[in-house]
């Protein structure tokens, strides 16, 4: 029995020994793993520091370059300011020279501006005085777009009115416009008889026979051809020239006998009978 447990005792010490030998190396392996482990946290470790380093050192000379190009910009932007602001004062001294003489210049211009519009002003009155005494005198003068009416039974009144006022000049300035404008309208030899018939009233013999005769050439077949042969008949008479006169008598006396004009024209006739004296043919 003794032999026994010391052999039991002696196989669970063999087993012990074996236990803990077989504890120890779980163990140790256990260790060199959380070592290795260790080891490589501690590479890894220091491989970041050294990336962050390096990134610090990166970032760093990236700071110290970008101050070091802000405070050449700085500079830079102090220099341009000061040329700026030193130009300026030039330019800003020279625009109030310039300035100065521009007022000088444009008080001038006011000066000859205000002179152009009172000459203007007395030569406008004096424009109309001269229009006023040539239609007097009977001169014929140019008439101004401006005082030319704009439609075509406006501007045969204006005619009318004119001749009624006797202004004759202005009865043959606003005729010649009118037969221009509307050489086919229906009053159109109206309008030229008008300008006849200025002639007539000044006795200006010559004019109101040629203007006459354009009549006849123009308007072969008007209302007033009959007035237009007794008027050239008178004209005539009038420069002396009896037979032409009397040739034109006789045509408004047979061709328009029924006309008012052939009693004027046997009248004419007579007073050409009484005055042989004035006929130079």
């Amino acid at each position: 029995m003794r032999r026994q447990l010391l052999a039991y005792s002696s196989f669970f010490v063999l087993l012990t020994g074996a236990l803990a030998q077989s504890g120890c190396i779980a163990l140790r392996s256990q260790t060199d793993r959380i070592e290795q482990k260790t080891k490589d946290l501690e590479v890894r470790v220091a491989k970041l520091e050294n990336e962050i380093e390096e990134e610090q050192q990166r970032l760093t000379t990236m700071i110290d370059r970008a101050h070091t190009d802000v405070e050449k910009l700085e500079e830079t932007l102090t220099k341009a300011t000061r040329v700026l602001a030193r130009n300026s004062a030039d330019f800003g001294a020279e625009m109030e020279t310039i300035k100065n003489k521009l007022r000088t210049v444009d008080g001038a211009l006011a000066e000859i501006r205000y002179d152009v519009k009172e000459f203007g002003k007395q030569a406008e009155q004096a424009a109309k005085r001269v229009s006023e005494v040539a239609m007097a005198a009977g001169l014929d003068i140019a008439i101004d777009e401006s005082e030319v009416p704009g439609d075509e039974r406006s501007h045969f009144e204006s005619i009318k009115a004119s001749f009624a006022a006797g202004r004759f000049s202005e009865v043959r300035a606003l005729g010649t416009v009118y037969l221009e404008r509307y050489s086919q309208s229906e009053n159109a030899d109206d309008v030229h008889l008008y300008v006849a018939k200025s002639y007539l009233e000044q006795k200006r013999w010559a004019k109101a026979l040629g203007t006459l005769r354009r009549f006849t050439d123009v308007f072969p077949r008007s209302e007033h051809t009959p007035e237009v042969l007794y008027e050239m008949a008178r004209s005539f008479y009038n420069l002396g020239d009896c037979t032409d006169a009397r040739i034109l008598i006789e045509a408004v006396q047979t061709r328009h006998r029924k006309s008012s004009f052939a009693t004027k024209a046997k009248a004419l006739a007579d007073d050409i009978k009484k005055n042989k004296s004035r006929c130079t043919s």
